[in-house]
């Protein structure tokens, strides 16, 4: 157990090298925040209890993503990585501030319209398979 505790500060810091996640990473806490800003009444920047634990739980499946810099957008993704509940919350998440992302980062935006447009690779543990 201590094994895997060691090696998690180097998973988080995949978030900061990995320029893919590393956008992600800052697409979905700017979600987060405004979402928790309009239902949960926070000061801008801030987090309630709640949205606080489900981002923390969401940026740790993004810095465990097999695909790496190679993830595909989330909507063709192979791999469910989300518990339901946590599915639920950034479905919620994702679909009120989604079309809000325009006004506040339309670059974000059109990047991940472009990324959607790439096909998704195979899974990650299938690559190396022979057919």
């Amino acid at each position: 157990m201590a094994d895997a505790t060691a090696r998690r500060p180097d998973r988080m810091r995949r978030l900061e090298t990995i320029p893919q996640l590393k956008s992600e990473a800052e697409t979905l806490s700017l979600m987060t925040r405004r979402y928790c800003r309009a239902f949960h009444g926070t000061p801008d920047g801030l987090l309630c209890p709640a949205c606080a634990e489900f981002l923390a739980y969401a940026l740790r499946r993004l810095a465990s993503c097999p695909y790496g810099a190679d993830k595909p957008v989330c909507a063709k993704c192979r791999i469910h990585c989300y518990r339901a509940a946590e599915k639920e919350t950034a479905r919620r998440i994702m679909r009120w501030s989604g079309p809000r992302l325009l006004f506040w980062r339309p670059k974000l935006v059109w990047l991940h319209l472009l990324q959607s447009r790439r096909p998704a690779p195979e899974k990650p543990r299938n690559r190396n398979r022979n057919p």
